[in-house]
């Protein structure tokens, strides 16, 4: 499992997805603070040891 993080296209709001071995997401947390704020989200999930990869400015696909 990794977790996969995308700057929405205001660029205000942070989402994170957990992705599965098999490639599957589902949506972990979001933020609108920024990335200290995610990343102590997080951490409070207990969930810090796991890779989290960010995307800025990402044209994600909902």
């Amino acid at each position: 499992m990794e977790i996969e993080v995308y700057e929405n296209h205001d660029g205000s709001k942070l989402v994170a997805m957990l992705v599965e071995a098999d490639g599957s997401e589902s949506e972990l947390v979001r933020s609108d603070l920024g990335s200290d704020d995610l990343l102590n989200k997080i951490d409070a999930m207990n969930l810090s040891h796991l890779t989290v990869t960010f995307h800025w400015a990402s044209a994600r696909k909902q």
